[in-house]
């Protein structure tokens, strides 16, 4: 789907630069690199989520600790 999306993309900036009339060679060349940019932005934004997504099992968030120690502290 995302793949879809952005070569529709790239095709409508190929279209754009055409009728503006430039150059067959260029515009071909600027949309690739739409393409490219578009394609590692999506990928590489989908893959840090994931990895910041994944945790250990036995792992808790270190917010928690901190808030539990904190709490510790105010209470003495």
């Amino acid at each position: 789907m995302l793949l879809r999306l952005i070569t529709v993309i790239s095709l409508i900036k190929f279209m754009l630069l055409l009728i503006s009339g430039m150059d067959m060679e260029v515009a071909l060349y600027r949309s690739l690199i739409v393409f490219m940019i578009l394609f590692t932005v999506v990928y590489m934004t989908i893959f840090f989520l994931n990895v910041i997504r994944e945790k250990p099992e036995g792992e808790k968030p270190a917010v928690q600790g901190g808030n539990h120690s904190q709490t510790n502290k105010e209470e003495k």
